[in-house]
């Protein structure tokens, strides 16, 4: 089996920037796969000088020597699917329909997300195959889906009712996707055979991995590497390379363990005045690239990327928003670093997974670095950033133990230093 494969994964909640790493990546690759999470895992990529938002499809999309594939253990709502693919079209992506592979086994949604909530998370036995089927034969397997747990919908909506209307709605979809739905399983194997680079964009991150995360708050997949590879249907020995990436601050949206998360305010003698979460989040637009919620904001914590080093595999580290920690540094007069933790009477260097078991939870123990930075447009090498940037760096290497191969020092894709490690 030929190792061609680099896996893209996020190493905290999510939101990391994976979409940098990704494009560099995909220069000289064959396949960009995408095999976990639904719509909400929202991404950015730049085209043409333009951000476009995506959800489903893989940023790779952009590079027309590529071929993009939605994997099997994606989740896909088919409303914004379509939406995605004419805003890719009418942005002037080339040859879209030849490009963009989607599995067969893809999951699918209820279009319905308001009002049948709870249909849509029964809908899941539906997949992209299935649209397909005449439209008799889909109205079947909806109703088996729909019965299976023998619920809940209301008297108005009864399973019969549902599989009737949906089967018209997915069949009138399959019209659409046709073109799209594929056995991807030969395409991945052909690249695997003739040794072609492949890049997997992982979604969502470690701490929100099913089983490695912070239960209950996590998403419905493993988007850890293991998972993630197994929902493109890549075997796990064809991996090159695990990148996982990190912002120099941390970000999380919504509820969970966060143990180095600041303050949005801080009380003093004339009131109140911006707290260290407020900045990160003013210098670095930490809103969703879906739900435009503010994110809950930080500093860096070395003992979870400890953690996800090995459960995640992870042989190099890319560091985003190196830039705009410096920013924050000048602006408050220092930047933190979380090397370990103090918890339950000891000192520890990983994230501990018996929180709810202890009732007791993880204290930081920082190092600071006094002030901050700014990283010109003639910073192109790890010598030419600021002393204190690069000792940053070092703290996150030596408490981590992941090399620091790729640093992002701007918004732009090729704001990035890449080391000789």
């Amino acid at each position: 089996m030929n190792r061609n494969t680099t896996v893209i994964v996020g190493c905290k909640w999510g939101d990391e920037g994976k979409g940098k790493i990704a494009s560099y990546q995909l220069e000289d690759a064959k396949l960009v796969i995408r095999g976990t999470g639904g719509a909400n895992a929202g991404h950015s990529v730049v085209y043409n000088g333009k951000t476009l938002p995506l959800h489903l499809v893989p940023g790779g999309i952009t590079y027309p020597h590529i071929t993009a594939i939605i994997g099997p253990g994606t989740v896909i709502d088919l409303q914004i699917l379509i939406s995605e693919i004419e805003m890719l079209k009418d942005e002037g992506i080339p040859d879209i329909a030849n490009r963009l592979k989607i599995s067969g086994m893809a999951h699918v949604l209820c279009p319905f997300r308001n009002k049948w909530n709870e249909c849509n998370e029964k809908l899941k036995g539906i997949r992209m195959y299935d649209l397909l089927l005449p439209e008799e034969e889909l109205k079947l397997a909806i109703h088996e889906a729909l019965s299976v747990d023998n619920i809940w919908l209301s008297s108005k909506y009864s399973p019969e009712l549902c599989a009737h209307l949906l089967a018209s709605i997915y069949h009138s979809y399959g019209e659409v996707f046709k073109q799209y739905i594929t056995d991807i399983q030969p395409i991945i194997s052909n690249a695997l055979l003739g040794n072609e680079k492949i890049v997997v964009e992982g979604a969502q991150a470690f701490r929100l991995d099913l089983d490695h995360g912070d239960y209950p708050m996590v998403t419905s997949s493993n988007c850890s590497t293991a998972g993630t590879l197994c929902s493109c249907g890549l075997p796990p020995n064809c991996t090159k390379e695990v990148i996982g990436i990190d912002k120099a601050y941390n970000s999380c949206v919504g509820n969970g363990p966060f143990p180095t998360e600041e303050q949005d305010f801080l009380l003093d003698g004339n009131g109140t005045s911006p707290g260290p979460a407020t900045i990160i989040r003013e210098l670095g637009h930490e809103y969703g690239t879906t739900t435009k919620r503010p994110r809950r904001c930080g500093w860096m914590d070395c003992p979870i990327l400890r953690s996800a080093h090995f459960t995640m595999g992870i042989d190099y580290l890319c560091i985003n928003h190196l830039d705009t920690l410096g920013e924050v540094g000048l602006r408050i007069g220092y930047i933190k670093v979380c090397v370990a933790y103090d918890y339950c009477g000891n000192r520890i260097n990983y994230f501990p997974d018996d929180l709810n078991l202890t009732k007791q939870f993880p204290i930081p123990v920082y190092e600071t670095i006094r002030g901050g930075w700014r990283i010109d447009s003639s910073c192109k090498s790890f010598d030419d950033l600021p002393d204190s940037a690069k000792k940053f760096i070092e703290i996150v290497e030596q408490c981590s133990g992941i090399p620091v191969k790729y640093i992002g020092t701007g918004p732009a894709n090729d704001d990035l230093i890449i080391r000789d490690i």
